[in-house]
């Protein structure tokens, strides 16, 4: 299906406007954070209508997105955004998930270009977003959605943009290589004509998917073998589209 490679500039018509905003009055007048988050839920008529396109620019827009850092790991920071705001949770039940995560990822090749020309603030605004962006593709409700075709092109676009994040070094933080990190980790666990250094290194492996935070030396050169390994097949796949 390459329709997913067909990035749309046509502007998203359904983002549900957020009623407080960070340094507003508004946003002041609620004493808690907790009080805060009641009210920047979707109303139920709203998340029962929106398109799941809306919907992930609007969970992308979050006010509290950074909540995702807070936590002993990665994995547990998404949990807490999903059960703090129910946009998340409707887009993760989506069924058509996959398909616009494919759609919104494209676009990086893009936007970078784009982000170049803003202040600093909006680069790291946007670096962040792009984060979350990947680390829910790395999810496993995500990653079992995929057909073979939907997969090929997951594989694909993440080689791109690991060269893309490269490239663009002085904007893309370590941070951002983490969900690629945890993909490819993901990936060597299920791909068997890979092999595994050793037993250690799959318990290494399991235990950084389980807690996605801290990546050793001896991880990364495990998932780079599996990139350079990976990288030839993604040049198989482009040559035979």
């Amino acid at each position: 299906m390459n329709g997913l490679f067909i990035y749309s500039q046509t502007k998203i018509k359904d983002v549900y406007e957020f009623p407080i905003k960070p340094g507003t009055e508004e946003w002041s007048k609620f004493e808690t954070i907790e009080e805060r988050i009641a009210a920047l839920q979707i109303p139920d008529d709203v998340l029962a209508n929106i398109s799941t396109e809306g919907l992930l620019e609007t969970c992308l827009e979050f006010p509290y997105l950074t909540d995702v850092l807070f936590y002993d790991n990665y994995q547990l920071g998404f949990e807490a955004l999903m059960a703090e705001f129910n946009g998340f949770r409707e887009l993760l039940n989506r069924s058509n998930l996959t398909y616009v995560l494919l759609e919104k990822y494209q676009s990086l090749t893009t936007e970078v270009s784009d982000i170049r020309l803003q202040k600093d603030v909006e680069q790291g605004r946007f670096t962040f977003r792009h984060f979350v962006l990947e680390f829910m593709l790395a999810q496993d409700v995500v990653l079992k959605n995929l057909s073979k075709e939907q997969e090929k092109q997951l594989f694909l676009l993440s080689f791109k943009h690991m060269e893309i994040k490269r490239e663009n070094s002085d904007i893309f933080g370590n941070l951002n290589d983490l969900p690629t990190n945890l993909l490819y980790a993901k990936k060597i666990m299920t791909d068997s004509e890979f092999r595994i250094e050793s037993d250690e290194m799959k318990k290494r492996l399991l235990d950084f998917i389980q807690a996605p935070l801290v990546i050793d030396q001896q991880i990364i050169g495990q998932i780079e073998d599996y990139s350079n390994y990976s990288g030839q097949i993604c040049k198989y796949f482009s040559a035979h589209r």
